[in-house]
């Protein structure tokens, strides 16, 4: 059942580390005028914007099978 905490964690982790990032893009396209890199970032924002609700439903599917206690 650690294993499974852990999971859970790392995928907390990785969700938080993935928004922090999108912020930390978004000031950096803010500030940049148009350019082929400014083309690249907003596509990375986009791929994680795309892969966020996979995240999240692996975080709730992996909260759930601890609190039943399955591994």
């Amino acid at each position: 059942m650690s294993d499974e905490l852990e999971k859970s964690e790392r995928i907390k982790k990785t969700i938080e580390s993935t928004i922090l990032n999108a912020i930390e893009t978004e000031r950096q396209i803010s500030a940049m005028d148009t350019s082929k890199q400014k083309s690249e970032l907003i596509a990375k924002n986009e791929r994680r914007a795309e892969a966020m609700p996979a995240m999240i439903r692996e975080f709730k599917e992996e909260e759930a099978r601890e609190e039943l206690g399955l591994e």
